[in-house]
This record gives structure tokens, sequence and C-alpha cells, in this order.
């Protein structure tokens, strides 16, 4: 069709609206505020979210940039830091040198105090040995020579405890032997020199108030024996050239009773004399004789002659003594020592020392 025949068409005519009720504009009109409300409500919420996004992303730059800066900083320590790590550890290696320099110093030092701690320990221990030696030797003396007991003994015991001080324990076994002689002394030693010396001295004391035999023992005892005849007289004559006694510690028959007193005084005193000179032999033959003399010429009822009686028996009980100790045995095993071994054992070696200490 051309463009005329459309021009020339007729034209529909127009619809008349149609009518529409009120109720329904009404609805139209609160929904389309509703849908207003709604939209102008989501406006402001998006318009409050992108507000407190905005906010947030500040924050969030100022807290980045602040983090930013610390870690800046922190570099910047993190260097310095580095920078003095490297400065202690060039000291550190120079103190681990000198602690090296320091160690050697200290080895040297400890193997240095070592050799001096066993020469003076060596030192110490030859001059106890010299003691002990000496203290051996002294009371062996004593007893071979004078039999004093007691200064022996007083020797042995000085010569055990200077032993005990002794460091080297090879020496042990002759402290074991002196302690074995110091105990053989004791078995053989008298209660007491000194109380036995008392006693002689109250005894002398005691002779002048003691009562003689009575006198008819005496008269019997002086009776002078019948007139023997020519033959006895030539025996007696004879005899008279060589006459050989025994008397085996008694005492010989006094012609006069009143000697008797001197008699037992002298025993006595000899006793004290031979007590004193360690002599046990001639103490204990006086003794006899002054017993035998107090049982022969004195009144054996009388209770002051009893009791002098009783307190010599008793002093020869004391002394009475068992078999003589052997003495000298661990004086010859200390000097037998003392030529075969050191005085003192090796001292530790150095090394242990320092590898203890560290």
């Amino acid at each position: 069709m051309s463009e005329d025949s459309i021009e020339n068409s007729p034209e529909p005519s127009p619809r008349k609206p149609s009518k529409r009720p009120p109720g329904l504009a009404a609805l139209a009109i609160i929904v389309a505020l509703a849908a207003l409300a709604v939209a102008a409500w989501s406006v402001w919420h998006l318009h409050r979210f992108a507000h407190d996004e905005l906010a947030a992303r500040q924050h969030d730059a100022a807290t980045i940039a602040a983090l930013q800066s610390q870690l800046a900083a922190g570099d910047e320590q993190s260097r310095a830091g580095d920078h003095r790590i490297g400065k202690l550890e060039s000291g550190l290696d120079d103190l681990r040198a000198g602690t090296q320099g320091l160690d050697r110093r200290i080895a040297n030092l400890e193997t240095a105090y070592t050799n001096l701690s066993g020469q003076q320990q060596s030192a110490q221990d030859t001059v106890l040995l010299n003691d002990a030696e000496m203290l051996l030797r002294t009371g062996a003396q004593r007893y071979e020579l004078f039999h004093d007991t007691s200064g022996a003994l007083k020797a042995y015991s000085q010569a055990i405890e200077v032993l005990a001080q002794v460091q080297n324990p090879a020496y042990a076994p002759v402290r074991a032997g002196a302690t074995t002689e110091r105990d053989a002394l004791a078995a053989v030693a008298p209660p007491s020199r000194q109380s036995a010396l008392d006693t002689l001295s109250a005894l002398r004391g005691k002779v002048a108030s003691l009562p003689l035999a009575s006198e008819a023992i005496a008269a019997s005892a002086s009776t002078a024996p019948p007139k023997p005849g020519f033959w006895s007289r030539v025996g007696n004559a004879f005899s008279g050239i060589v006459k050989v006694s025994r008397d085996n510690g008694k005492a010989a028959p006094l012609t006069d009773a009143r000697f008797a007193r001197q008699s037992l005084a002298l025993d006595l005193a000899q006793a004290q004399e031979a007590l004193l000179a360690f002599d046990d032999a001639i103490y204990r033959a006086a003794l006899q004789r002054a017993d035998a003399t107090l049982a022969a010429q004195f009144d054996g009822n009388d209770a002051g002659v009893k009791d002098a009686s009783a307190q010599i028996t008793n002093l020869l009980a004391q002394h009475g003594g068992g078999p003589a100790p052997k003495l000298g045995g661990a004086l010859a095993q200390l000097q037998s020592l003392r030529a075969n071994r050191p005085a003192t054992s090796a001292p530790a070696p150095a090394s242990t020392a320092g590898g203890a200490r560290r």
C-alpha cells in the first residue's frame, strides 16, 4: 500500500473511558503510598549503611596507617636490635676467648695446688711418721732397759694417736701392730706404781708400832744350844771356812729379836728403791723377805701385823705379772714400709679435678 492510501484510510474512533469504582482508586493510592514509604525507608537504610561503611573504611584506613607506622618502627627497632646483637656476639666471642684462657689458667692453678697439697701432705705424714717411730722406739727401750711398763704404755698410746693422723692407708697395719703391743703391755702392767710407793711408805711408818713376838717364843728362839763336844767343835771350825747357804727369798733367823724392826724397815726401803728403779726382781725379793720377817719375828695375832702382812701379800699379787710382751714388731714394720713405700699416696690428676669442677 502506498502512503496516500494509508493517509486516506478512516481513523479509528476513540474508546470511551470505563467508569472505575472509587474503592479501587483508594486502594491504589494506599499501595502507592506504601511503596513510596518502602522505597524511602530503603533509601534511608542504604544511605545509613553507606555512611557506616564509609566510617568503617576510614577507621580501617587509620588502623592500617597506624599499623604501618608501628611496623616501620618495629623494623627500625629490629635493625637496631640486629646491630646490637652483632655487637653482643662480637663481645661474646671476646668473652669466650677470655673464658678459655681463664680455664687454662685455672687448670694450671689446680695442677699447682694439687702438687702443693701433695707435697704438704707428704711433709706432714713424714713428720708424723718420724714422731711415731720415735715414740715406738722409746716405749720399747723403756720397757727393755728399765721395765717401765707405765712409761712404755704412755709412749705406745701416743704413737697410736700419731699413726691415726697419717692419711696414707698403707700404714694402717703398723697402727694395728702397735695396738696389739700396747694391749700386751697393759696385760702385764701393775695397777699403780704410785699407789705401791704410798703403801710401802705407810708400812715403813707403822714398823715401829708393830708388836714383836711373845717373850716365850723369843726366849725359845734365843736359847743357847747345848755345849758341843770336841768333834763337833772341829766340824764347826772346818765348816766355818767355806759356808754356802740358800735363803730362797726367806729371811734368815735373827740372833736378836730387837733387830727385827730395823730389818723389816730396811727390806721395805729396798722394795721402794727397786720399785723406783723399775727392778721387779729385787722388788719382789725384798717384799718376800719383809713378809718372812713379819711372820717370824712379829706377833701374828695382832691386827696391825695382820694388816701389814695382807698389804705386802697384795703388793706381791699386783706385781705377779705374766709373760713378758714381745715389743718392736710395729717399729720394724714401720721402718720397712718407710723404706719401700712413698710417704703419701699419689695426688689426683689435674684433668680429673678440672672435669669434676666443670
